[in-house]
């Protein structure tokens, strides 16, 4: 039986080493077939996340979650949700606690093999991403915006995902002409934070958790342009093609990418601070 794990935030508190959870433990038993030792205080992280995920229901509608913090391609690569895995195309550097490419280039890429239409809807699907920009983009010399941290499609009108904005590099979610911008904290640290491109209900919604800080803009404009099928959902840049380059590279630190059905707001909060969390907890770093 699953026991009744409080509240994902207070997961510190939970008897340590417990794996009752079938979902998570496949995913665990995935990892370590992937080379990767998995400590008790790990373990209890991910079956908190799985276990919380289905007590406040946003679990089922997720389709991709990676957890890149795995020092290795392979178990990077593996999604906890489905089992499958994408693929790290070009040159990538994985460290203790996220991913990145070694240069902002439309060669480097993440391919999770998945399209949107897969399974999914224009007008009820989420992009998911968590990204650790430790030092802000404009200290790096990156002062120019269009990153993209996980998205799809050819240009704004006909793409779908999460990227940073003119030179104040503020996170914007792109739906297919419907963007909602980020006006909120740290406006130069582009792609820090638990983020959400998301679509449900006829309204766009960009999500964005930091250290303290919870902030949403939505945008109920109606949909416009074809979205192109073709184009699979792909991180470190969106997709512009079935196969080979991406557009709007990004090198940011990559902890989490994902892909849902919309999420509603209460959906959205517990979700953020969910991914967050285990995050935190398998890593030992904070936002």
């Amino acid at each position: 039986m699953i026991p009744n794990i409080p509240k994902f935030g207070k997961v510190l508190d939970i008897f340590a080493g417990s794996t009752g959870d079938p979902d998570a433990s496949a995913y665990i038993a995935l990892l370590e077939g992937d080379g990767v030792s998995v400590s008790e205080a790990q373990k209890t992280a991910i079956e908190a996340f799985y276990t919380t995920g289905k007590e406040e229901g946003w679990y089922s509608g997720l389709v991709r979650v990676y957890l890149p913090i795995w020092e290795a391609a392979a178990p990077n690569a593996r999604c906890l949700v489905s089992g499958t895995s994408g693929t790290f195309e070009g040159s990538f550097t994985h460290a203790a606690g996220y991913a990145f490419p070694t240069s902002a280039s439309s060669a480097n890429r993440f391919d999770t093999h998945y399209k949107l239409l897969d399974s999914l809807t224009t007008e009820d699907a989420c992009l998911m991403g968590l990204a650790y920009d430790d030092v802000a983009p404009h200290d790096r010399g990156i002062n120019n915006g269009n990153k993209t941290i996980i998205g799809s499609g050819s240009i704004t009108a006909n793409s779908v995902r999460i990227n940073t904005a003119s030179s104040a590099l503020k996170p914007k979610a792109v739906w297919l002409g419907a963007v909602a911008n980020d006006p909120f904290a740290l406006p130069t640290f582009g792609s820090h934070g638990v983020m959400l491109s998301n679509r449900k209900g006829g309204t766009t919604t960009l999500s964005r958790r930091t250290g303290s800080t919870f902030d949403e803009d939505s945008n109920t404009a109606t949909l416009t342009g074809t979205y192109n099928n073709n184009f699979p959902i792909t991180g470190y840049g969106s997709a512009a093609g079935s196969t080979g380059a991406g557009s709007q590279p990004t090198d940011s630190k990559a902890g989490a990418l994902g892909i849902s059905s919309g999420f509603d707001a209460t959906e959205r909060a517990d979700y953020t601070d969910a991914i967050k969390t285990l995050w935190e907890t398998c890593t030992g770093i904070t936002l």
